[in-house]
């Protein structure tokens, strides 16, 4: 059936600003949640406005709930959240509110639905637009969802969902972890900590490679790149692949080694330990390897942890051109626990990284089995016993 007659509200407030309604930005009232804030299935914290009591009245006639969903209509398309709580948000420009009819359609398998299979596959294939491609409500309503009946839905849902909670749960324990060993370290400094600049707890500083680079060839080497770099994590989800080529041990990361972006408005200063085998980096990354006969690599890393705007201020040239190098960045002052207390905190820290990598690894996993599962769900070509999941 079309989306639109399964749907019991749609919020369109596409194009819609404060000063159209007769209002403005404010620090704070109600959030507005725009199209940049819906990424990686979830609404995130950045980049966002408020506006006030009497806007938000006149602004969101309809109110979002638990249950609704949230979907980008252009700058990307397609982009989507769930939401599992009522929320006092207003939806800005470029976003869709989606309220699934309660006796038809489940919220949370609108959802899954979205993400994979058909009903996304009928969604991408009526965008249009030349610079910038979106779809239009008038577009969104005809799209052909097929439905099967409501417990099944919900079964689905069940399902994908149970996944989902485990790779949260998962990022949760991981956020945790790395907290308690930053506290670690903190109550680590004390009397006979050490103050000293980052080249002299260090062995090398040194960007990394010009690759050539070799996508197309699944056995050729990967490089890590400055998306691979965020919230102290190194992910290989967004790393390329180059020509293997003779290195020098300084340009190449190892297990123990520092990450930190070295160019660009925005990237520039995240830091994140790597923690496998050898690996090629980018130009834009530095590689910094501690000389352990100073400090403990993890001790040295959980040093850097949070310095992101320090390290940006250290950077040098104008707007969207500014870089870091290996010389400023080893200007930088680190302060270290007194070297009795190294090995001790070593041991832990590296208890802690190799349980947060063994997390990362099963939501790797997990993540697969979800998305192979999902189309074969929603297709009908595996089925799931509706018995048990609640209304």
């Amino acid at each position: 059936m079309p989306l639109g007659s399964a749907l019991e509200a749609l919020i369109d407030h596409r194009g819609k600003t404060p000063k159209k309604l007769g209002g403005d930005w404010s620090a704070t009232g109600h959030r507005v949640v725009s199209a940049l804030n819906i990424k990686n299935s979830t609404v995130d914290d950045n980049e966002h406005h408020y506006i006030s009591d009497d806007l938000y009245e006149n602004w969101m006639k309809i109110k979002l709930q638990a249950g609704d969903v949230i979907l980008t209509s252009e700058a990307p398309t397609g982009e989507v959240a769930y939401l599992a709580h009522d929320y006092d948000w207003a939806l800005g420009q470029r976003v869709f509110g989606l309220r699934g009819k309660k006796d038809v359609l489940d919220g949370r398998f609108l959802y899954y639905a979205l993400r994979g299979g058909d009903l996304r596959h009928n969604l991408m294939s009526r965008t249009t637009g030349t610079t910038v491609q979106g779809i239009r409500q008038a577009e969104l309503v005809k799209v052909e969802i097929n439905l099967p009946p409501l417990p099944e839905q919900r079964a689905i849902a069940a399902t994908l969902g149970a996944l989902d909670d485990k790779i949260e749960s998962n990022r949760r324990q991981r956020h945790l972890l790395r907290e308690f060993g930053l506290a670690e370290y903190h109550a680590s400094i004390g009397d006979g900590s050490r103050s000293l600049q980052l080249s002299a707890a260090t062995v090398s500083i040194a960007r990394g490679v010009a690759p050539k680079y070799a996508d197309e060839d699944l056995d050729a080497a990967l490089v890590i790149n400055q998306k691979c770099i965020r919230d102290g994590w190194v992910s290989l989800a967004p790393a390329r692949r180059m020509h293997d080529r003779t290195v020098k041990p300084e340009k190449r990361a190892s297990a123990g080694d520092i990450l930190v972006n070295s160019t660009g408005t925005g990237t520039l200063g995240r830091i994140a330990r790597w923690h496998a085998g050898e690996i090629f980096v980018d130009g834009h990354v530095s590689v910094v390897k501690a000389d352990r006969s100073v400090i403990s690599p993890t001790v040295l890393a959980y040093s850097l942890l949070r310095r992101e705007a320090d390290i940006e201020g250290l950077a040098t040239g104008s707007t969207g051109q500014t870089e870091l190098s290996a010389a400023r960045l080893g200007e930088l002052n680190v302060i270290l626990p007194p070297t009795e207390q190294g090995s001790g905190l070593e041991t832990t820290l590296i208890a802690i990284e190799n349980r947060c990598d063994q997390l990362a690894a099963e939501n790797t996993n997990l993540e697969s089995t979800r998305d192979a599962l999902l189309p074969a769900l929603l297709s009908g070509s595996i089925r799931v016993p509706a018995e048990g999941v609640e209304a």
